[in-house]
């Protein structure tokens, strides 16, 4: 078994060295939590409300036009790795990385506006009609960059980030 010590290069100064025995490796790789590798800006138009006739419309309609703009971030959510997934042999080490998935999906609220909103002669207009063509927003987004082939690009760039950083 490795200890955990420190070692000082006359160019680069302190360094640190982490014990490469499997349960070290895990929890220092656990303690990273979520590693972000692909991040997707997207906008999107959502139309939202009652639907009905041309008269049914003008009488009662409520009608919105919502342009929302949003950032989808996806990566590994390295809290979820278990001993088996870890191998130390040697010097070398083997890791098998659990799925990429969506970590964060957020509407920007400062770039996300109402376009239009149209109300008929008789109502005061549905008060949630809003947040609901948000949530919807936010969700076709989502799809729509899981479509794009975000989770894709997402475990590309994670190997090849880790690759590159374990390589030594």
């Amino acid at each position: 078994m490795f200890g955990l010590y420190q070692i000082y290069d006359w160019f680069r100064g302190p360094q640190s060295k982490i014990s490469l025995d499997q349960a070290s490796v895990v929890t220092e790789i656990r303690n990273l939590n979520k590693y972000e590798t692909a991040s997707f800006t997207m906008e999107k138009i959502i139309e939202g409300g009652l639907q009905g006739n041309v008269f049914q419309n003008i009488l009662y309609g409520d009608k919105i036009l919502l342009i929302a703009h949003a950032e989808i971030i996806a990566g590994f959510d390295l809290s979820k790795l278990e001993t088996k997934d870890v191998r130390v042999s040697g010097t070398g080490l083997e890791i098998t990385l659990p799925a990429p998935e969506i970590l964060v999906s957020r509407l920007n609220n400062e770039k996300t506006r109402v376009y239009d909103r149209k109300l008929g002669i008789f109502t005061k207009g549905d008060p949630q009609l809003e947040s609901d063509a948000r949530l919807a927003a936010e969700q076709s987004i989502r799809k729509a960059a899981c479509d794009a082939g975000i989770l894709l690009v997402a475990k590309q760039n994670g190997l090849s980030q880790l690759g590159t950083l374990f390589e030594m």
